[in-house]
């Protein structure tokens, strides 16, 4: 059972939050910026970190520190202690829809409407490898969307899941696809009724 202890409101959209261990939140936004919030105290403030050229629609924390990923296709690494920008990286050629990291904050996982999925290391920020498979059209003729992705406590799996309704299960480190869990069409983007 939840209830609520606080509430906050904010003019723009919040798109996507990480949160620290320490209770220190960091949210994306539709306004293009990443702001930092401590919802303990009695009055909690946005305090800008940073931005993107877009919205910011995907944040991870590994360890200190925080990468976000936006419409603009880029992902940036920020100090979050000193809230300064690290690297810049063009990440993807179309809009990023989530970023993940790993626990162990050793690998970050980003996805994107040009329907891969990409392994970076936290650290450098390399490329590690790519999760390539998910169709680019829906099978209504539609450009497809590359959601959603997860990563499993032991880091031995990445899942990814796109606007079809369809993920993908990825074996790390080599990004071979493990398995493709079966599901009904949710949404096609096409003239038929969705399945819920």
């Amino acid at each position: 059972k939840l209830k609520i202890v606080k509430e906050f409101s904010h003019k723009n959209i919040f798109l996507s939050l990480a949160r620290a261990a320490t209770g220190r939140t960091f949210v994306g936004c539709s306004d293009f910026k990443i702001y930092e919030i401590e919802l303990s105290i009695a009055k909690p403030e946005l305090k800008e970190i940073g931005g993107h050229e877009s919205y910011v629609t995907g944040l991870a924390l590994a360890g200190n520190v925080l990468v976000s990923g936006g419409y603009d296709g880029k992902l940036i690494w920020w100090d979050s202690a000193k809230k300064t920008r690290m690297r810049s990286v063009d990440a993807h050629r179309k809009w990023i829809r989530d970023v993940k990291a790993s626990r162990d904050g050793k690998f970050i996982v980003s996805v994107a409407d040009d329907m891969l999925g990409r392994v970076w290391d936290a650290g450098s920020g390399k490329l590690l490898f790519e999760l390539r498979d998910h169709p680019e059209m829906t099978p209504h003729h539609f450009p497809s969307m590359l959601y959603a992705c997860a990563i499993s406590p032991a880091n031995r799996f990445i899942a990814t899941g796109h606007k079809g309704g369809h993920g993908a299960i990825w074996a790390s480190p080599s990004g071979t696809k493990a398995r493709q869990p079966g599901h009904p069409p949710m949404h096609h983007g096409g003239p038929v009724q969705r399945q819920e």
